[in-house]
């Protein structure tokens, strides 16, 4: 069983049960991606193939895409999605990905929807696979976005371009919960829900704790800065995580109820904590929820609004827009947050949905299933 996705951390993680729960049953594992992802799976004893570049800097991609630039929220996904993750990444993903294909010969491979390689070399080596979910599902103008960027590639490989740039074609294993999930794909043949992780026991204190992230590519200074104003003073403590390039100097001056790291697993923090200050990405989002904490979204770009605004929909968080972020606005929803019991309320419900969710254990069977006997 083949994985493989972009080369950052939150694109990997939602696919490490699921890889797990194969292993413990026997079938061989692996991940093709960059060197990011395969420093996480060395560390989680999951299997490496080089494959494709890691993630651009901030710096890097306007330097490629200077565009990027004047982007509105509502055109960052499509872009990213046409011009980033299929028309630039793929080739560079696809030529190392064939070779792993041809050596180590999977039986099937399962691809991450924003990696677009796997789609193109399934199909050419006549390949059943998977795409696996980390969140919402992608929009139309999303997926038309990737059917125009990968639409060359296919060409090149000698092969009609697909409509959905190869997505949900065999199967879509969807981790969202449907609550928060806007609708299935309607062209997928078949859709299977599983968990995206494991909940355990809280361990919350009576002084708040919050957890505050902004992931690898969005974490900008000023935003660390307004929230570090924000909390100032208030009667919380905050752990604060920055990655693992991220830089502690540019932080300036810490409030005493705030500490830094640069990594900590969210499954060992989230369940002490009352609340989440996140960009919203994907995984972020769905481990707070996992472990029903309220979350005040500050979403910068990518697929961060529509996650914040499924989440904010359904009781369980508020969202701060780029224009509205100050560290006033901070402080007065993170109040909200944790003197309002609806928004926790409405966080354990999604919670306890998660729970519900087919165990990662439970889907091995179909993707089994999915390739015994092979019929393509």
């Amino acid at each position: 069983m083949l994985f493989t996705c972009r080369s950052l951390v939150g694109h990997f993680l939602p696919m490490v049960p699921l890889a797990g729960a194969l292993a413990a049953e026997g079938h061989e594992v692996a991940v093709a991606s960059g060197a990011v992802v395969g420093a996480e799976a060395g560390r989680l004893g999951i299997r490496h193939f080089p494959a494709g570049p890691d993630q651009m800097s901030s710096a890097e991609r306007e330097a490629v895409f200077p565009e990027i630039k004047e982007l509105t929220p509502e055109q960052i996904r499509p872009f990213f999605f046409e011009r980033v993750f299929a028309d630039y990444e793929l080739p560079l993903r696809a030529a190392d990905l064939a070779t792993v294909v041809d050596d180590w010969r999977p039986d099937l491979l399962i691809h991450e929807v924003a990696e677009l390689a796997g789609p193109l070399v399934a199909t050419t080596q006549n390949l059943f696979y998977a795409t696996h979910s980390y969140g919402v599902v992608l929009g139309d103008d999303g997926v038309a976005a990737a059917a125009r960027g990968a639409s060359r590639h296919w060409h090149e490989a000698g092969l009609a371009p697909h409509p959905r740039a190869g997505l949900w074609e065999h199967l879509y294993l969807d981790v969202c919960p449907p609550s928060l999930q806007q609708t299935a794909p309607p062209a997928a043949p078949l859709v299977q829900l599983v968990r995206p992780g494991q909940r355990t026991p809280s361990i919350r204190t009576a002084q708040p704790l919050v957890y505050v992230t902004l992931g690898t590519v969005y974490a900008r200074s000023d935003v660390f800065r307004a929230i570090f104003d924000g909390l100032a003073g208030e009667p919380l403590d905050a752990i604060v995580t920055i990655g693992n390039h991220g830089d502690r100097t540019a932080l300036g001056s810490l409030p005493d109820n705030v500490r830094v790291e640069r990594f900590v697993p969210q499954q060992e923090l989230l369940p002490a904590c009352s609340a989440v200050i996140t960009h919203g990405g994907a995984g972020s989002m769905l481990g707070a929820l996992m472990f029903g904490c309220p979350i005040l979204f500050i979403p910068q770009g990518a697929d961060q609004f529509t996650n914040a605004e499924r989440a904010v929909d359904a009781g369980a968080g508020l969202r701060l827009l780029p224009h509205e972020v100050s560290p006033d606005a901070i402080r007065a929803g993170l109040r909200r947050l944790l003197d309002d019991p609806s928004f926790a309320n409405s966080a354990m419900n999604i919670s306890n949905e998660i729970a519900d969710m087919p165990a990662p254990q439970a889907v091995v069977s179909v993707l089994e299933r999915l390739v015994e006997p092979r019929t393509i």
